[in-house]
């Protein structure tokens, strides 16, 4: 080979190695780019994270202020229902009156008889009645305090009430029901009655029977008919049988033959004792018509 063939080889040789040294260093140029940029976007998403999940001073200041608060309100709202429920069992529930009547009403109004201890103190509480809340029947129930709680009088609690004479086993005949009411005339001159009920009928009838001697004065101060003088001439008065809207009654006539006093058996559980005719007979019609339901 001459030495011109060599001077060209030599020539495309350093051409081809540095062509190769560059690319070889570009290559490793661009991969350390590469990687430096990867890992500055890795410290950059490591930052980001870092602060998200790092609370600031002023946050976790902000965080403890709501939580106190909440803690606050608990305690108050705790406080406040642990101070209510020990008021409810502490304070006796008020009773109220809610009892089944013998017979339908138009008015009622209750009555404390805690302090009286005869048939004159309850004679006066009544008369201190709403005379607003009236009507052709209204209904007086008679309450005493218990325990603090209003209970209803039974027939008999009020029978001893009055100190009455009724024979023992006319009162061992009722039950527990009765009513006690009043009864507007014609003349707004209101009239009393009384409803008891009985479990044995042939027993309240003879017993009442038996009452008829001492019954006008076990009752004349509650229903207001005798006065003194009649009340004198009590041996005087008489009864008499009588049809009242087809019930057979019995009729008290005092000594100038005036009716003073009635009671009828309106079937085998239920009589009325009432000191005026019409009073008897608008009772007698509401408890048929109770009965009937």
């Amino acid at each position: 080979m001459d030495e011109n063939e060599k001077q060209i080889n030599n020539d495309e040789l350093k051409v081809l190695r540095t062509y190769t040294s560059d690319m070889a260093e570009a290559i490793k140029k661009n991969e350390i780019s590469v990687i430096k940029i990867a890992v500055a976007e890795k410290e950059k998403k490591d930052r980001e994270l870092e602060y998200t999940e790092t609370p600031t001073p002023n946050s976790s200041k902000k965080i403890f202020i709501i939580a106190g608060i909440i803690l606050i309100i608990t305690a108050i709202l705790g406080s406040y229902f642990l101070f209510k429920k020990k008021n409810v069992t502490e304070i006796p529930t008020q009773k109220t009156i809610n009892i089944e009547t013998l017979i339908s009403y138009d008015a009622k109004e209750s009555f404390d008889v805690t302090s009286a201890t005869n048939v004159y103190d309850l004679s006066e509480i009544i008369k201190k009645e709403n005379q607003q809340n009236s009507g052709l029947v209204k209904a007086l129930f008679l309450t005493k305090k218990i325990n603090n709680l209003d209970e209803i009088l039974t027939s008999k609690n009020f029978l001893s009430l009055i100190k009455a004479t009724a024979p023992d086993t006319l009162i061992r005949s009722l039950t527990d029901k009765y009513l006690l009411g009043k009864y507007l005339t014609s003349n707004n001159k209101p009239a009393m009655f009384l409803i008891f009920q009985t479990t044995d009928y042939p027993q309240a009838y003879s017993s009442m029977l038996e009452w008829e001697k001492t019954i006008a004065q076990d009752l004349f101060t509650l229903f207001n008919t005798n006065d003194q003088k009649n009340e004198n001439l009590l041996s005087e008065k008489k009864w008499k049988d009588v049809v009242i809207k087809n019930k057979d009654a019995r009729v008290l006539y005092d000594s100038s033959g005036e009716e003073i006093l009635y009671y009828v058996f309106v079937n085998k559980n239920n009589f009325v004792i009432t000191n005026n005719l019409d009073a008897l007979k608008e009772v007698i019609t509401r408890l048929l018509i109770k009965n009937q339901k």
